[in-house]
């Protein structure tokens, strides 16, 4: 179980990213809504990286035998 805690902090430092980024977008005046728009694309870059990162986890179970 130790091994699924990067996954996690990934997901939920993407989640996150991407509710500021969305609240910074409906709020925010001027620039703010450009950093708003590059948060959320940082968000999902990191949900990207999150869903890479248990994938290559799933390969393997939980014995450390390689899955077919």
């Amino acid at each position: 179980m130790k091994y699924l805690r990067g996954p996690l902090y990934l997901d939920i430092t993407a989640k996150g990213m991407c509710i500021v980024g969305a609240a910074l977008m409906i709020f925010g005046r001027g620039g703010w809504f450009y950093v708003g728009v590059a948060t959320v694309v940082l968000g999902v870059l990191f949900i990207g990286a999150s869903l890479l990162a248990t994938r290559h986890l799933r390969q393997r179970g939980w014995d450390g035998r390689k899955r077919a």
